[in-house]
């Protein structure tokens, strides 16, 4: 009779490493990938010097205000009577992400910045320009973007879809996550400026992880 197997305990400070070493992963391997292969995915960032301030304070501003839109759009899907739903919701009551939720708010949001440098870095910065077959953010200033074109949408759908397969907490959560894949595509394609998803991104998962932290520490004081 085989014997039951050990359920593996993880404790935050085990989970807040694995998530920054593996954002990390993705924005070096978005670096690596881009010297090898091409593009750069730092081309669609501004560079960092004086001249360069007023579009990283616009990437900034624009990527805080274009988070709003998902939030209220996740609200609103809470909302809805439907099984996968639920499910979803349940899962911050159990598992890595119950643990992850145990952080504190500093480490939640150092993990959330990490995360929407890691993935933009690999989703958009590199892998939708490679997949369009160049950088976005020199065929945008030289308004050269062919949107019509086929290879332009199979790269925002392509990118969209791999952004959704690595986050496999549930089939609906695939699909939500290509949906926002294809969201922070579409801020990289108006905006030219890679920083814009990145914040977007990076303040939407801030948002989402602190708001369900409270409300899991909410409940707690109410059962107890």
């Amino acid at each position: 009779m085989d014997e039951p197997s050990e359920t593996i305990e993880y404790t935050p400070d085990d989970v807040f490493r694995t998530a920054i070493v593996f954002e990390v992963a993705l924005g070096g391997l978005a670096i690596v990938l881009g010297l090898t292969l091409g593009p750069d995915a730092r081309l669609s960032l501004p560079q960092l010097d004086l001249a360069s301030l007023p579009s990283i304070g616009y990437g900034c501003l624009y990527g805080l205000l274009a988070a709003l839109p998902m939030l209220v759009a996740i609200e609103i899907l809470k909302r809805i009577p439907w099984k996968p739903i639920q499910e979803l919701e349940a899962l911050s009551d159990d598992g890595m992400l119950k643990t992850l939720l145990r952080l504190s708010p500093v480490e939640l949001l150092a993990i959330s910045l990490c995360a929407g440098v890691g993935e933009e870095l690999l989703f958009r910065g590199w892998l939708l320009s490679w997949m369009a077959g160049g950088s976005f953010a020199d065929a945008f200033q030289a308004r050269s973007l062919n949107i019509a074109s086929l290879e332009f949408w199979a790269a925002m759908i392509g990118s969209s879809v791999a952004f959704g397969m690595v986050h496999p907490i549930s089939k609906l959560y695939v699909v939500i996550a290509a949906l926002m894949g294809m969201y922070f595509a579409v801020l990289l394609v108006l905006s030219g400026n890679l920083l814009v998803p990145i914040i977007a991104h990076a303040a939407y998962d801030a948002a989402q992880l602190l708001l369900t932290a409270w409300q899991g520490k909410r409940r707690q004081k109410v059962a107890t």
